[in-house]
């Protein structure tokens, strides 16, 4: 995550090691406690299929705003994890990656939030966070690229104080990854 300063560039460039396909978004969220802005996180390796579920997580707090990330290798569209809004759905032509958000105004387990990918059972990836409150969706951009580094714009009316979460998928797992 980044915490969105009085200036940020137009985009964000992660450098690739290896000529390959990289699909990723930034989703931007105000009123985020930006001192210490993740409450709890997890992620997991997902195997072959379409269905890839995040691990559950439990909050510590009221109405934090869950965000989750799924990626597999493919060019395949996702469907939403049930009762979240999709912030954005790209593909880099070999790896596909999807981003979502919902309010969770209880504390406590999330479940696990499942996105169902439209084609090319493969193994994947997905990661949830919750971020403390008071937090509201401002928007989110996307890239895909077929080869090479990746670069997503800054998303639209991302002011000081914003965070920024971004989300990259890339084929193959062995390749170094440099953030912008």
């Amino acid at each position: 995550y980044k915490v969105a300063g009085a200036s940020e560039p137009a985009s964000y460039t992660w450098m690739i090691s290896t000529n390959t396909g990289a699909a990723g978004g930034i989703q931007t969220f105000s009123g985020v406690d930006t001192a210490n802005p993740i409450d709890v996180e997890n992620g997991q390796t997902t195997s072959s299929g379409l269905d890839h579920s995040t691990p559950s997580i439990v909050t510590t707090v009221d109405n934090t705003m869950l965000v989750t990330s799924h990626t597999f290798s493919s060019a395949a569209t996702w469907t939403s994890p049930t009762g979240m809004a999709e912030g954005f759905d790209v593909s880099g032509g070999l790896q596909a990656t999807e981003g979502n958000y919902a309010l969770q105004a209880t504390a406590g387990a999330t479940g696990a939030k499942t996105a169902t990918a439209s084609a090319d059972a493969d193994v994947g990836n997905t990661h949830i966070l919750a971020l403390r409150p008071a937090i509201s969706f401002r928007s989110a951009e996307s890239a895909g690229v077929a080869s090479g580094n990746l670069t997503i714009n800054k998303p639209t009316g991302t002011v000081q104080n914003d965070v920024m979460i971004g989300t990259i998928g890339v084929r193959p797992e062995t390749v170094t990854i440099t953030p912008p």
